[in-house]
């Protein structure tokens, strides 16, 4: 498939729904579109959102990456995601969210051509729909009990409680009153967003200890690895690890070392749909735990791209975040579709949304800003 046109910008994007993150609330976020088309008319979209304390990139820097890497694919053939990642990655080193947006963008398009569901692309389907993972993060004023418990009577059965925004005794309190309050069936597991010093992540620990938590994700930025098996060893809770799971290099460290048991995957940090996917294969063959995950917030672009991914892992017990349902407006004409806390597995052409351009682009912005 000869690539013949490449559009980028940057789409602010508003949430609906604020999410506390990392001690911030997230009230916007700047997202990386590309729009990919071939010499015989079909259309690709792809999508990353900035994410500079995870992947080390700005929007503006995601939206220069990628620019300095699309002349250069213009009016060459590419038969698959691997070849087309390797050919990116002899333009420029890093910057992984910006390619695994032009992947997308590129993986959505020859599905298209081939008239197939992105996944077919992908591997060996598992599954045709995923239970979706809430974030309870303090949204619009609400409690944390009252949204769990609000989404759980709607059919959500697995939550991530946000920690690390206040003293480990307080986050270990929101988090127990989730666990009291919804019944026995619901997943709940904990995001300190490297919110935490050691001492403290040991402190929450040991006070959630037999509570029933699931895992507790990247509650410190460690300076080694006797950080994470201090960690590993203090409690029966499982410790995962995202903003430090940031290359597939990474990923083998962890494995090889065991150091943790358990992970968040994005395509932003590992570089495109195809490469997320040989990560969780491999992470799979050794029993590491996998969460499957948008950044927030990204679009139904990236979400049922995502959607696409899940449906090929043999192993998702940590749960999907699909974070769509975050953002004020929707911006395809066929967005996934949610029952009861499932997300549905888009079986059309290519990712399987269609996009609406002319409201896409009306978010376009001049200067992207440096945080989001």
């Amino acid at each position: 498939m000869k690539i013949k046109i490449v559009e980028s910008f940057i789409g602010r994007l508003t949430l609906g729904i604020p999410l506390k993150m990392g001690g911030r609330l997230i009230e916007a976020t700047d997202n990386l579109f590309i729009r990919l088309e071939s010499d015989d008319g079909f259309v690709g979209w792809g999508e990353a959102a900035s994410a500079p304390t995870m992947t080390g990139e700005t929007a503006a820097g995601m939206l220069g990456a990628a620019r300095f890497m699309i002349p250069d694919i213009l009016g060459k053939d590419f038969l698959s995601g691997e070849i087309f990642l390797n050919h990116l990655d002899k333009k420029i080193v890093g910057n992984n969210a910006a390619k695994s947006a032009i992947e997308m963008a590129f993986m959505d398009a020859l599905a298209r051509q081939k008239k197939v569901p992105l996944h077919q692309l992908l591997g060996e389907m598992y599954r045709s729909s995923v239970s979706a993972l809430w974030m309870v993060a303090g949204q619009g004023g609400v409690s944390d009990v009252d949204q769990a418990l609000e989404k759980y009577q709607e059919g959500w059965r697995c939550f991530k409680v946000k920690v690390g925004m206040e003293s480990p005794s307080a986050d270990a309190k929101r988090s127990i009153e989730v666990l009291n309050a919804l019944p026995k069936d619901a997943q709940i597991s904990a995001d300190a967003n490297r919110g935490y010093q050691l001492n403290q992540a040991l402190e929450y620990l040991e006070l959630m200890s037999g509570k029933g938590l699931a895992f507790l994700e990247q509650p410190i930025t460690p300076q080694k690895d006797g950080d994470w098996r201090v960690l590993s060893a203090a409690s029966e809770i499982p410790i995962g690890v995202d903003e430090s799971l940031s290359t597939i290099e990474k990923l083998e460290h962890f494995l090889d070392e065991k150091l943790v048991q358990g992970g968040s995957f994005k395509t932003i940090k590992l570089g495109g749909m195809t490469r997320i996917v040989q990560a969780c294969k491999l992470a799979t063959r050794h029993q590491f735990k996998i969460n499957l995950a948008c950044k927030v917030a990204e679009t139904s672009i990236a979400t049922s791209a995502l959607l696409q991914i899940a449906s090929v892992l043999p192993e998702l017990s940590w749960g999907v975040s699909l974070t769509n349902l975050y953002l004020r407006d929707e911006y395809t004409k066929n967005p996934p579709i949610f029952k009861a806390g499932v997300a549905i597995v888009p079986n059309g052409y290519g990712i399987g949304v269609e996009v609406n351009e002319e409201f896409l682009r009306s978010t376009k912005v001049e200067e992207a800003r440096l945080f989001s």
